[in-house]
């Protein structure tokens, strides 16, 4: 696989056969990794697999039945997982699903975050939206503007959230393709700040990598930039079209590339 960089990685372990892996997420609690799987997107063929650190799949059908999934978070007893146009619901424990969420006009929901109020926002990249649930299970529309640039990776910390930008119609490359920024909300006034003044690309996943820089994936590129918190942009490394909503374990250095064309997950030591 090409890999540019300019940081050192050692890859640990490469897990094949997850048809059209699209997000990784942690669960510290059982030491092991939730693995969004798309299937073929027909009715009921998603899933989700589990794997361990070291890049054994602990069980691929963890939870089955699903329809497109995609965003994984994970708070209190369950992982909450997007899924076409539901949010779902599902036991950390057993896999099972335990309830779910819809406003109605959801269109294409992708990535899921939580924040330390105990809320879940989960992204609409078709209709520029993010919906969310709160801590009383209230599932709500909570902001729809273009400003939002068709919103797909989430991350909150503290009274932020921050958000990879798909890219708004007008934002075309060459290419004809949309481009993104990399952007902040504020969770109490929704006020939106562009971290990046210019778009990036169609970014998808954002992780924290320390205390001034972001991870953050650019899907059709396949590239992960290191974005400062003021903005600064540089090429942490290039890896394949395709790289969805990737994680990263600070305390661990471990990085996950969820691949969704080639089927499979990443798993890297970065030294």
């Amino acid at each position: 696989m090409p890999i540019k960089q300019d940081a050192k990685l050692t890859l640990i372990a490469e897990i094949p056969d997850l048809t059209h892996a699209e997000s990784v997420a942690h669960d510290p609690n059982y030491n092991r990794l939730y693995v969004s799987v798309q299937g073929e997107q027909e009715p009921g063929d998603g899933s989700i697999a589990t794997i361990d650190l070291e890049g054994n799949i602990i069980d691929r059908n963890f939870t089955t039945g699903l329809n497109n999934p995609k965003g994984i978070a994970v708070l209190e007893d369950w992982i909450y997982v997007s899924d076409a146009t539901v949010l779902v619901e599902i036991s950390r424990q057993s896999g099972e699903v335990t309830n779910r969420y819809k406003v109605g006009d959801e269109q294409s929901l992708n990535d899921v975050a939580t924040d330390d109020k105990g809320n879940v926002y989960v992204s609409d990249i078709r209709s520029s939206s993010i919906y969310r649930l709160d801590a009383d299970k209230r599932f709500t529309k909570w902001m729809n503007t273009l400003e939002l640039e068709n919103p797909n990776g989430l991350l909150a910390i503290g009274n932020d959230l921050y958000i990879g930008g798909w890219g708004s119609p007008g934002s075309e490359n060459s290419e004809g393709n949309t481009q993104g920024r990399f952007l902040k909300v504020n969770i109490n006034t929704k006020v939106i700040e562009k971290v990046t003044p210019v778009p990036q690309g169609n970014l998808d996943g954002i992780q924290v990598f320390d205390n001034n820089n972001f991870l953050v994936s650019d899907w059709r590129r396949g590239t992960i930039y290191k974005i400062s918190r003021s903005g600064e942009v540089s090429v942490f490394m290039t890896s394949e079209a395709s790289v969805g909503d990737i994680l990263y374990i600070r305390d661990k250095k471990l990085l996950a590339l969820p691949l969704n064309f080639q089927n499979k997950v990443l798993l890297y030591n970065v030294n």
